[in-house]
Parts: structure tokens; sequence; C-alpha cells
């Protein structure tokens, strides 16, 4: 047996960039009654408009979106707690603890940061969904391995 010429492996290599960019089968999309006050609405219209013109938003994304931003107002909630009770509350025995509010807070910060990267709303993954590394025009040069 002699392995006289190199197989390259079908689908080998690194993908080139496509110039395509992703148009999203919807021009607006209304907030839904699910939305729990008025700042989650307003969350709901700014970032479904961001995701709508970057062409990563479809209807079947509408329920995380609902979640981030009912997370928002949530958490806007809670500081305004925070900030009118303070960060501990007194026990029944005379000791402190931490404030309820600060758990819910940062709850709330956890499922803004889990949806919001499932969007694509975080620096991190929307460079991944965009195409991160764009060079403006200039031609990619490739590795020492496109010959083969």
């Amino acid at each position: 047996m002699s392995n006289a010429a190199p197989v390259r492996a079908s689908g080998g290599g690194r993908k080139r960039k496509s110039s395509q960019k992703h148009k999203s089968s919807l021009t607006r999309i209304a907030p839904p009654d699910d939305l729990i006050d008025e700042v989650a609405v307003r969350v709901w219209k700014t970032q479904s408009k961001i995701l709508i013109e970057r062409g990563t938003f479809e209807l079947e994304d509408a329920p995380l979106l609902i979640a981030y931003c009912n997370s928002f107002a949530y958490m806007l909630q809670a500081e305004q707690e925070i900030a009118a009770q303070g960060m501990t509350v007194p026990t029944a025995d005379g000791s402190i603890k931490k404030s309820p509010y600060v758990a819910v807070r940062n709850d709330c910060i956890a499922q803004l940061t889990r949806t919001g990267s499932l969007l694509g709303l975080d620096p991190l993954t929307r460079l991944r969904m965009l195409g991160g590394g764009n060079n403006d025009g200039e031609q990619d040069e490739g590795n020492e391995f496109d010959e083969f």
C-alpha cells in the first residue's frame, strides 16, 4: 500500500466568509400582551428592532425575547426595592441578612445573560453570529494549507 497522493477530506478546512446578509422574514413585531409592564414593552421595541435589522430575529425567537424583556423589567423593580430598603434586612431575632431582592436581581441578571446570549445581544455572541473579524474588503490571507 502506498500513499502516493494525499487525499483531502471533504468539507475540510476553513469556511470562507460569506458576504450574504441574512434577511429576517419579519419587518416588525408588535409587543405581546405577555410583557409585564411599560419597561418591558420599551425593551421589546428597541431590541426587536435591532434584531430584525440585523436579520437574526424570527417569530420563533419571540418567547426568548419576552423572557429577556420581562427579566429586564423585574431586575429594575428589584433595583428599586434595594435602593429603597437597602442591601440587608433585619430578621425576627434582630440579626441582619441579605435582602431577598438582591437574589431576585442576581437571578434576573443571570436570565438576561442566558437569553441575551441566545438572541445574540451580548458582544461575543453578536460577533460570532454576524461573522466577526470582517476585514472591510481586505483579501483573506488564507494559510499555508490552502494549496492542498
